[in-house]
């Protein structure tokens, strides 16, 4: 039997998620995660409190504080590794319709998209396009004067 929040999803490459922290139970109580990363041997494990643990090839932490500005950072390991990883959490996120990581990867997707490009959310427009606009849509009502 696995461990409390651990899931096997079907994939053909026998795929295992760790989310032990995504459970609402578990999001009320202290959760120690340990990582170990030995460079010597090449191995890096992951555990968590419940017992759970997991030999990888990389890791990835981050953290932050947006209000305060305040950013944890760090990585090792193979970045390729890493971002599959990342990309497994989006799938899980998605099979499993978790509310938890869609949000987390939707909010993933609105940075980068930010980073890559700063403009990608503005709607830069001025006030008398709007208005036309609006009298577009809403032909019945007349013109705005």
């Amino acid at each position: 039997m696995s461990a409390p929040g651990s899931r096997t999803c079907g994939k053909p490459a026998g795929v295992k998620i760790s989310l032990a922290f995504a459970d609402k139970e578990t999001m009320g109580r202290k959760l120690t995660i340990t990582i170990t990363v030995d460079p010597g041997a090449k191995e890096i494990s992951v555990r968590d409190d419940s017992g759970t643990e997991r030999a990888v090839r990389a890791v990835m932490v981050f953290g932050g504080d947006a209000e305060q500005g305040v950013l944890y950072l760090f990585g090792y390991g193979a970045s390729a590794d890493a971002a599959w990883a990342y990309r497994q959490g989006l799938l899980h996120a998605m099979e499993f319709d978790d509310p938890y990581y869609k949000n987390f990867y939707k909010q993933c997707a609105c940075q980068i998209a930010q980073a890559l490009d700063p403009r990608a959310f503005r709607q830069e427009t001025d006030p008398w396009t709007v208005l036309d606009r609006w009298e577009g849509e809403d032909p019945g009502r007349g013109p705005w004067n």
